[in-house]
């Protein structure tokens, strides 16, 4: 499918923007300009900064993941090529102002934030999927918007790997990939899920990278404590744990990669270990259905080196695992309090997922 990204400028952006590019490399056969109908064809880019805001931005050695290992050459005011792949270019705050329909566009993947829920103060007001501010873009040609955050007004909420299955190309025109901290979570929980261990309660807590919504004063020098809708999220992707769930956000000063620690009662008809967790993770890792959204960290210690540049959504640190017997039976089943330990690098594995949800997308629409 033919794709624009909207947003292209942002740290978020321009990863989506790398991972696209690499995915077209890898997957289109013969000439670049086939397009290739089971994968993401990569047609424009929108950053209202302008184009040489981005080209140099995409040269520049960024401070956490260091120089994009490509080529980006400004060949026009309106466009730029990557590694030799031409790409269009648009510096539009307005929207109607991109030739949509002349580009042949049919899907966006919106890294803006711009274009999601509206933003309306009183709460009591119940948002519906109508409301959601990405469909302004049908009106010009697209049929497919994948959102690279969290949307309560989406017509979906996929995370790759945990509930892409129930994508359907005729019900679901907004697609949302929720946020790094819910596909965190979502990932390990599927797989005990899927696995025989169920949740009946999980409280977790995430100590996450400063984020852009923070100042730079408030990032530099503290440890806050923030709201975070990840726990009402994953009950989203996982309906059997919708409303089990709860937890909250601690922002570090750090420029990237985060820890989720859940904590939860877990029952299953046989004994529930800290080696049976640990091995169902790791034989995840190469499991088809996980592979490449789950990883595992071996070592006794982890910190943020060790987790940013890591592509999947949730690395376990099977070291942390702990598991508690409780001295109750609902159901006949035997019970635990498990706590487990997830890693994340919030901005790359955040546009990992998304590209390739936007080629499964692109696969099923064709089919």
């Amino acid at each position: 499918m033919k794709t624009l990204i909207n947003g292209a400028g942002g740290r978020i952006g321009r990863a989506v923007t790398y991972e696209t590019v690499k995915d077209m490399k890898n997957t289109i056969l013969g000439s670049h300009l086939e397009r290739n109908k089971n994968g993401v064809y990569l047609t424009a880019l929108n950053e209202p900064k302008g184009i040489d805001f981005v080209v140099n931005n995409y040269m520049t050695r960024d401070p956490v993941h260091g120089i994009y290992d490509w080529k980006v050459k400004k060949t026009g005011s309106n466009s730029l090529t990557f590694d030799g792949i031409p790409v269009s270019f648009y510096a539009e705050k307005d929207i109607s102002k991109i030739p949509f329909k002349d580009k042949g566009i049919e899907m966006v993947l919106e890294c803006s934030g711009f274009f999601g829920d509206p933003k309306i103060k009183d709460k009591s007001v119940k948002l519906t999927p109508s409301d959601n501010l990405a469909r302004a873009f049908f009106q010009y040609g697209v049929n497919k918007v994948i959102q690279t955050y969290p949307a309560k007004t989406a017509d979906l909420s996929v995370i790759m790997g945990v509930n892409h299955q129930l994508y359907n190309p005729t019900k679901h025109n907004i697609i949302s990939n929720a946020s790094c901290t819910t596909k965190a979570l979502a990932m390990p929980l599927q797989i005990l899920l899927d696995n025989g261990i169920n949740i009946e309660a999980l409280s977790m807590d995430t100590t996450h990278a400063a984020t852009a919504s923070q100042g730079i004063l408030e990032s530099l020098g503290q440890i806050i404590t923030h709201s975070t809708g990840a726990a009402k999220a994953t009950g989203q992707v996982i309906p059997s744990l919708n409303g089990k769930m709860s937890g909250m956000s601690y922002r570090v000063p750090t420029l990237d990669g985060s820890f989720a620690n859940l904590y939860f009662v877990a029952t299953s008809d046989s004994e529930i270990t800290a080696e049976r967790v640990n091995d169902l993770m790791r034989a995840s890792v190469i499991n088809p259905k996980y592979k490449g959204r789950i990883g595992v960290f071996e070592g006794e210690d982890a910190g943020t080196f060790d987790i940013v540049g890591r592509r999947e959504n949730s690395v376990i640190i099977p070291s942390k695992t702990t598991v508690i017997p409780l001295p109750f039976s609902p159901r006949g089943k035997k019970a635990s309090l498990v706590t487990l330990i997830a890693g994340y690098d919030n901005e790359l594995g955040s546009s990992v997922d998304p590209v390739l949800l936007a080629r499964y997308v692109a696969r099923k629409n064709d089919i």
